[in-house]
């Protein structure tokens, strides 16, 4: 009965709520609040101005919370995900992420003394990692305590919900981390463990302000069935009109009616509108990016990337030429429209089976759209975008256009502590 009661009391500790706080580069802090894979909260803090920004899983949905001058903002962080690899395309960085890097691999090639990290019993290993065809060698510090491995496999999961930009490198931290079987890595260059508490976590930490969209999961815990509509802009409830879109589209066509639409801000002089259509429990999404460099399309980029498609459609539409189709891994049909200096691109929910250019020629006025001069983004203007995303002044509060230092500063610092070195 004993050893019943005492496995029941193991496995209970295995899921109660914790709290993980990392010393990082920098001076900087990551603190990991874990409730269940549903409530987790990832705060990161850096060195000067306290809490810089948190990432937080809810339900099904992730956001970004930053703090505008004493205010919290929310970020819908699939649709700042979307637009950071749009980013990404015009600085050429899209086909780099595409092709891929090898992940680095390491063995284990000693294991040492024993000691102790944040209170926790721990052991110093030396690995050997192979870094640009370079063999190189660290020690690592790692654990078998169930309590924190099962921490720290939960904590890096969360990681790869959370890490839609930088993948590759969320998958690099995973390994070393998860280093060998019932070990993990709580110390290494860069990043130490200096707290592990097991203290219950308020359900607040989680609460959400009203009208922040929730997803399929209702806070109530019960499941809906109904479709998840595709987020408008990424910083809840700060939209914009939509112009552009506004004057190419029909407020209802083929059944389809016209819900949403805003301007969602500029991002490296990159401006960016988007709109939803539904028809019953399904929607077509809009995405309108203005000032694109280098920027081919999902479809081409999918293509590109040998990532299996169907339905393969090229042709014009007033003049403007399209290509649409299915594409296999997301299982949803996508079409782009390459307008002068810009791009256009739609997409339906997976339940939705909608004719692309049928439904483009009757909803898109594209004599409507108003090119704009071409022009190339700085680095600086990089962190401009950054630094208003990420709380800092950026162009709304300078008349003068030009990026503060503490909006660089900001951005600079926000990438490295949340997106790594």
């Amino acid at each position: 009965m004993k050893k019943i009661l005492l496995s029941g009391l193991l496995c209970s500790a295995l899921f109660a709520d914790f709290t993980l706080e990392y010393q990082m580069d920098g001076n900087a802090k990551q603190i990991v609040q874990y409730k269940d894979a549903q409530h987790i909260r990832v705060t990161t803090k850096v060195a000067q101005g306290g809490e810089s920004g948190a990432q937080l899983i809810v339900g099904d949905k992730k956001y970004m919370v930053v703090n505008d001058h004493g205010k919290k903002r929310y970020m819908d962080m699939d649709v700042m995900i979307q637009q950071m690899k749009q980013m990404q395309g015009m600085m050429g960085g899209a086909q780099q992420a595409d092709a891929g890097e090898p992940e680095p691999e390491f063995k284990i090639v000693k294991k040492g003394a024993k000691k102790k990290v944040a209170g926790i019993d721990a052991e110093v290993w030396t690995i050997e990692a192979t870094v640009d065809g370079h063999k190189e060698r660290m020690n690592v510090t790692v654990t078998k305590d169930e309590n924190v491995v099962d921490a720290v496999h939960k904590y890096t999961d969360a990681m790869k919900t959370l890490s839609g930009m930088d993948e590759r490198g969320q998958e690099s931290l995973g390994k070393i981390m998860n280093i060998s079987k019932g070990y993990v890595a709580i110390a290494f260059d860069g990043m130490k463990l200096v707290k592990y508490d097991a203290s219950d976590i308020p359900d607040t930490l989680f609460a959400l302000p009203p009208g922040v969209n929730m997803g399929d999961k209702l806070q109530i815990g019960k499941q809906s069935t109904a479709v998840k509509k595709p987020p408008l802009c990424p910083i809840v409830g700060a939209h914009g009109k939509a112009k552009q879109l506004d004057a190419m589209t029909k407020e209802s066509v083929q059944g389809w009616k016209r819900i949403e639409s805003a301007s969602c801000g500029s991002m490296m002089k990159m401006g960016i509108e988007n709109a939803i259509y539904q028809k019953g429990d399904t929607y077509i999404h809009l995405s309108l990016s203005v000032n694109v460099h280098g920027e081919s399309g999902m479809i081409a980029k999918y293509r590109t990337s040998n990532m299996k498609i169907s339905g393969l459609k090229r042709g014009k539409i007033e003049g403007m030429h399209y290509q649409s189709a299915f594409l296999e891994r997301i299982g949803q049909s996508a079409m782009d429209i390459k307008l002068p200096n810009a791009m256009l691109t739609l997409t339906a929910t997976q339940n939705a089976k909608v004719d692309f250019p049928e439904f483009a020629k009757a909803a898109l006025d594209l004599k409507k759209f108003v090119p704009v001069k071409k022009s190339k983004p700085s680095a600086d203007d990089a962190l401009k975008s950054l630094g208003e995303m990420f709380g800092g002044h950026g162009g709304s509060h300078h008349s003068s256009g030009q990026s503060s230092q503490a909006d660089m500063q900001k951005a600079a610092e926000m990438m490295k502590g949340l997106f790594g070195k």
